[in-house]
């Protein structure tokens, strides 16, 4: 049965630092748009107290959290136990994020992060910090959860932007992070997510319209069928 507690206990947070890989999941406003979950590894997630959670953000070929995030601000972590006793944790909660260039990454990353990502080449794969302010932490038992033994980290991406130019990073940056797949802007440094916000705005005005366009030709296809009715010697 699954339980549900306003905080994370001292044991909560002893179990989450000790796990290898852990899921987070976003989604735009409203009911349309794709739900976005992503799987995180790297020991990139920090627990500062009982209410609130950090994750160190890498770079990738898609912007959805940050996009999300910066719409809404929503935002879900899970992680599960794959040795030991099952174990289901969800975090709920709403995240804000944090680049580089922001006091604040730099505060939480020197405490936090610096130790682990401080080689500048390593630091290259770094996007951004997201720090989440949890409103409800949610456990359930994972007994449907197969037992799997951790091997190592992939280090693949990290040694990929190791290599990259600052030139390069800021290309792939434009061309892949600029928005969301349902074109909610990121806002990331480096991107220009003016056309993007002008088609939403130009959408959300056509969204408004579109019932009232509807009732007139509807009211106007009903006017003229009664016209008719009444003129029967009208052509059709």
């Amino acid at each position: 049965m699954g339980t549900f507690r306003n905080e994370l206990t001292a044991s909560d947070q002893d179990w989450i630092a000790k796990q290898k890989v852990y899921f987070v999941a976003t989604a735009p406003a409203g009911k349309s748009g794709h739900v976005n979950t992503s799987p995180k590894g790297y020991d990139s997630l920090r627990v500062l107290d009982s209410n609130r959670v950090i994750l160190l953000d890498g770079r990738g070929s898609g912007c959805e959290t940050i996009a999300h995030l910066r719409e809404n601000g929503r935002i879900t972590i899970m992680l599960c136990a794959f040795e030991g006793a099952p174990r289901i944790m969800r975090l709920f909660g709403q995240g804000k994020v944090y680049e580089p260039e922001s006091p604040e990454f730099g505060q939480l990353f020197e405490k936090h992060f610096a130790e682990d990502w401080q080689d500048p080449a390593k630091f290259k794969f770094v996007r951004s910090i997201i720090d989440v302010r949890l409103e409800l932490v949610g456990q359930s038992c994972g007994f449907a959860v197969p037992f799997m033994d951790f091997k190592s980290e992939r280090e693949t991406l990290v040694k990929h932007h190791a290599g990259k130019s600052r030139e390069a990073q800021a290309k792939s940056r434009i061309r892949d992070n600029t928005v969301s797949i349902d074109g909610i802007p990121s806002f990331l440094d480096g991107t220009d997510s003016t056309p993007a916000l002008a088609k939403r705005r130009i959408t959300a005005i056509m969204d408004m319209m579109l019932p009232w366009a509807g009732g007139a030709a509807l009211g106007a296809a009903l006017a003229i069928a009664a016209f008719r009715g009444a003129f029967k010697w009208l052509p059709a």
